[in-house]
């Protein structure tokens, strides 16, 4: 029959002397999660690994971002955008003892960091850990998650996948060692269609899972009327396409010409748009007669970026490259899932996003414009938008566990074969 413990002191007093009755092996038993953003972006990413992690895993991981400075630029000590204020970790809160960051001082000649090893070395000290999580690596060009990996002492490792192109059986971060030997890599892509595309360059020699996680916003005054709608939102990057077929042409990845065209249209007439995102406005090419219905903002803190979407009928995501169905995750779908505000979404995204169901979005039917949906959203009776969002933040949740699910059985996964192994 087990026996419970009478006091919590008596837990505590035998939690600290277990170590000497069980040697050595208790000091390597490893501390849990660290999740390492490997490059300067890709915050919302970031985020999402770490609300999923912190809710269903483990609920004090180890936070590592990357910052890269010249020489003489001060160093930055907080995560950029108001990225910790949207996870709740705001003053006085415990869980910001839990953020640590690195500094890449780029070389006055080469523009490269500085001796990243010689960074990483005397900093990660908290190992060995268990589960490291690396973020994009696929894009970090200075393969810092190999001594993210080596330093922590990490059981294993997660690669977060966000492009699907980048990624070759020749990758730096398939494999890693620590102080002793080969550390398991486990690959997980950030949506389904990326594991297709990676799996195209892998040829099925790894194998690959994939979880859309997102950090959920809370809005200090949510919008629970028709009333605070106003507007939809067209956001991303304003950056130009990069794609093979799409390079050189001087294509934004969102279609701002195609939005221009259906808001001149005469029963658009009361449609109004927020653009969202970091770029120069001048280079959208906004038409002086649209300018009065066009409202911008760029490089606004995530806080007051998802409360202007909150305040939205609907994302609109005038994908304007084929690689957000083929290569890439769209930041607009994260978006929608962050703020539970809907997607207008035709058949294309509903194919390619297929966790998505036409109970989650405002569909748009084939031979329907965007122009089209969103006149009709905003006739929708209140009832049927605040449903929509709700069903929304069900997918969210329910996608939040199921990355969660995935991250743990893939460690698991990597523990049983290398027991086997030990044992053959």
């Amino acid at each position: 029959m087990s026996q419970k413990w009478g006091c919590p002191s008596a837990v505590r007093a035998a939690l600290l002397i277990l170590p000497f009755f069980l040697g050595p092996c208790a000091v390597d038993a490893g501390s849990g999660y660290t999740i390492y953003n490997d490059i300067y972006s890709h915050w919302h990413v970031f985020a999402g690994v770490i609300a999923a992690v912190r809710k269903h895993i483990d609920p004090r991981p180890d936070l590592l971002w990357m910052a890269e400075r010249q020489l003489e630029a001060p160093e930055q000590k907080d995560p950029p955008f108001g990225l910790q204020e949207w996870l709740g970790d705001t003053k006085g809160a415990r869980t910001l003892a839990d953020w640590r960051h690195m500094a890449f001082v780029r070389s006055p000649n080469t523009g490269r960091a500085i001796d990243v090893n010689g960074l990483f070395k005397p900093e990660l000290t908290w190992g060995p850990v268990d589960t490291l999580v690396c973020v994009s690596p696929e894009l970090d060009q200075h393969k810092s998650c190999v001594y993210a990996a080596k330093y922590l002492k990490a059981k294993s490792v997660i690669a977060l996948i966000h492009r699907g192109d980048f990624i070759s059986s020749n990758s730096w971060f398939l494999h890693m060692r620590n102080h002793k030997e080969e550390i398991p890599v486990h690959l997980l892509a950030i949506v389904p269609h990326v594991v297709t595309s990676a799996n195209q360059t892998l040829k099925g020699t790894r194998p690959i899972d994939w979880a859309l996680t997102v950090a959920p916003y809370t809005s200090p005054q949510p919008c629970k009327s028709k009333d605070c709608m106003a507007g939809f939102v067209v956001q991303g990057s304003m950056r130009y396409a990069s794609s093979r077929t799409t390079k050189g042409t001087g294509k934004f990845i969102r279609d701002y010409d195609s939005l221009w065209r259906q808001m001149r249209k005469k029963e658009a007439s009361c449609v109004r748009v927020k653009i969202l995102g970091r770029g120069v406005k001048k280079e959208l090419g906004i038409p002086k007669s649209l300018e009065a219905r066009v409202d911008y903002y760029s490089g606004i803190p995530f806080p007051e970026y998802w409360e202007l979407i909150d305040k939205s009928y609907a994302l609109v995501p005038f994908h304007n490259t084929p690689q957000y169905y083929t290569t890439r995750c769209s930041s607009t779908v994260l978006a929608s899932l962050t703020t539970c505000v809907p997607l207008i979404a035709d058949d294309q995204l509903l194919k390619a996003y297929y966790m998505f169901k036409k109970e989650h979005v405002f569909y748009q039917a084939p031979g329907e414009s965007e122009m089209d949906v969103m006149t009709r959203v905003m006739a929708l009776p209140e009832e049927e938008l605040l449903a929509k969002r709700a069903a929304v933040c069900r997918l969210r949740d329910e996608q939040l566990k199921r990355g969660a699910g995935v991250m743990e059985e893939l460690v698991a996964s990597g523990a049983r074969r290398a027991e086997r192994r030990a044992l053959q």
